[in-house]
Parts: structure tokens; C-alpha cells; sequence
């Protein structure tokens, strides 16, 4: 349990820094936290802690926002799709499971701002809203991808001997 403790930590403290330091729209590594807590952490309440802490401390720090509840939802899906999609030991398998955890996260989380009303509650609406949003959707794709890479790398060197996987 000391070296599950031990990686929940690091991987609440990357996913602090990269979400409050200064970085390109959505380009971060909370994604990567969530499907790799999934993947690694046991049990799996911490894994889905990890990211909910990542969440809650930067949005208090970032300042609270009303879409709260579909940022830190998207981020409890990625923790799933770590944990029962994610092979950590094939790239193909890594890097599918970032591209669907970033677009499963632009959908719904767009999907609040739509709901917010700022694009009225219409169908045309809905829609206006995911293409004002593509714009920063090739950030997330590149932040999961990237920062996925960077873990996957990881794993595959310094954690396999700190920390096996639970799988």
C-alpha cells in the first residue's frame, strides 16, 4: 500500500503543477493522471481520488466554475477507461485510450456549456458549440497523447520497479 500511496502522490502532484502552470488551452496532464491512476492505482477508490483532488485543489486555487461537475466527470471517465480499457504495456493500446478520453471529454464537457445556455438550448445551439470548441480540441487530443507518452515511457523504465501494475 506504501508504494501505491507513494505513486498517487506523484500523480496528484504532476497533474497540480501541469494544470497551474501557465500552458496552451487544455494542454495538460490531468487526463494522463486520470487513465493511468486507473491503470496503476489499487485500490480503486484511490484511484479515482487522485484525480478529484487534482480537480478540486486547482479549481479552488483557479477559481470555482460552473461547469465543475462535467470537468471533474470527464476526468472520472478517464479513470474508468484506465482501468478496465488500458493496457499500459502497448503504445496502440495508451494512445487509443488518450485520443478517446480527450474526446470523450470535449463532449462532455461542451456539452455543460451548452447547457449553460450561452448558445441557446436548440439543436443548432448544441452544435454551434462543439465547432466554437474545435479550436482548442487539438490541444486536448496533444496533451492526452503527449503526457500519456511521457507515463507510458515511465512505466515502461522507473515505475514497473517502484510500483508493478495491479493487472
Amino acid at each position: 500500500m506504501q508504494k501505491q500511496l507513494l505513486g498517487a502522490s506523484l500523480l496528484l502532484i504532476i497533474g497540480l503543477v501541469g494544470r497551474l502552470v501557465p500552458h496552451p488551452p487544455n494542454f495538460t496532464p490531468v487526463e494522463a493522471v486520470a487513465l493511468f491512476g486507473g491503470a496503476w492505482l489499487s485500490p480503486f477508490w484511490l484511484s479515482l481520488l487522485v484525480p478529484l483532488g487534482v480537480m478540486a485543489i486547482s479549481d479552488l486555487i483557479l477559481g470555482w466554475h460552473n461547469l465543475w461537475p462535467f470537468t471533474w466527470g470527464g476526468m472520472l471517465i478517464g479513470t474508468y477507461l484506465g482501468h478496465y480499457v488500458m493496457q499500459t504495456h502497448r503504445w496502440v493500446s495508451v494512445a487509443g485510450t488518450a485520443t478517446l478520453q480527450a474526446t470523450l471529454f470535449f463532449l462532455l464537457t461542451n456539452f455543460g456549456v451548452w447547457i449553460g445556455g450561452y448558445y441557446g438550448h436548440t439543436f443548432t445551439g448544441l452544435i454551434t458549440c462543439y465547432v466554437a470548441a474545435i479550436p482548442f480540441y487539438h490541444y486536448q487530443v496533444l496533451g492526452a497523447l503527449s503526457y500519456s507518452t511521457l507515463f507510458w515511457a515511465a512505466e515502461h523504465s522507473l515505475f514497473r520497479r517502484l510500483m508493478p501494475a495491479r493487472r
